[in-house]
């Protein structure tokens, strides 16, 4: 019966349940304490509001590496990985805060056109592209590529959800199981995002509130055409929906989810944009230590 629901994005295969919500937990009353809200983070603090993580990083068991090198996704995998990796080059190359950062992804999308060809295999593209990741400025800084089995991994999780029903719905599964009549809000971060729109179209419940943050939905050639339902619209019983992105997050498919769906949706509102450090700008932790993530909660928490 939790009154605020999380549900987590890429990461970690062993990131527990428990880390998971304690991290987001002591982060969002830190946050909350900090802009006049001490009564909240109080009740956040002593667990008399109660929170719940929607987990699904389990569901990802088959694609966990076995050493450094290891890439174990099947082919139709790998290749909507690739895909993946496209849009988040194309993310930096389209709105990356330095310019310096905006050409060296250029520079590498042009680069990797030449390279990549069908007849190498659905891995071995897949390699250098997390490669080449691994040498943008933006996502060297935060580790995502640092090795080709982390960036497998990682980039793994969103096409084993797109394309491996199991994954899919045992996360949107997750996700239902925690939003009860007392729930408040619904958090999402990152591939939760995706996990959250699709599950709360399913909700035949009224939801005053989600707030998603580092999310790609909206990832061109990838995620948007592929969500379900279609086409893009606020889920039906949501009341208000707040995007957060930082313009430097390599995951954020755009700035203006807004402008994605229909004129006449009321609920989605027009993004708001933070500075996240420059170490790691897609990390939950950062978005929920930015007031303008966490003030559409305070009035209702």
């Amino acid at each position: 019966m939790a009154e605020l629901v999380m549900v987590h994005g890429i990461g970690p295969e062993g990131e527990t349940e428990q880390q998971l919500r304690e991290d987001w937990t002591r982060t969002l009353a830190r946050t909350l304490r900090a802009n006049g809200h001490g009564r909240a983070a109080d009740r956040l603090d002593d667990g008399a509001l109660t929170v719940a993580m929607a987990y699904y990083r389990h569901l990802y068991r088959d694609y966990v590496p076995h050493d450094d090198f290891d890439v174990p996704l099947p082919p139709p995998i790998a290749v909507t990985g690739e895909g993946v990796a496209r849009d988040i080059i194309d993310n930096i190359r389209r709105h990356a805060s330095d310019p310096g950062d905006s050409d060296e992804a250029a520079d590498a999308l042009e680069e990797l056109s030449v390279e990549v060809g069908a007849e190498q295999g659905p891995l071995e593209p897949l390699r250098m592209f997390i490669s080449m990741m691994g040498r943008l400025g933006p996502i060297a800084r935060s580790g995502f590529a640092a090795l080709t089995s982390t960036g497998a991994f990682h980039l793994g999780q969103v096409a084993a959800y797109l394309d491996d029903e199991r994954v899919r719905e045992g996360a949107i599964e997750a996700t239902l199981a925690r939003v009860t009549p007392d729930t408040k809000a619904v958090l999402a971060h990152s591939l939760g995002t995706v996990v959250a729109y699709e599950a709360l179209h399913r909700l035949d419940q009224p939801l005053p509130l989600l707030v998603t943050f580092g999310s790609p939905l909206g990832l061109r050639s990838i995620i948007r055409g592929r969500l379900r339902p279609q086409p893009l619209r606020s889920p039906a019983h949501l009341k208000r929906w707040v995007n957060v992105a930082d313009r430097d997050d390599f995951i954020v498919a755009t700035l203006r989810l807004r402008k994605l769906f229909p004129e006449d949706d009321a609920v989605l509102e027009r993004t708001r944009r933070v500075s996240n450090r420059d170490f790691d700008p897609h990390a939950a932790t950062e978005y929920l230590s930015r007031w303008e993530t966490v003030e559409p909660l305070a009035e209702l928490l």
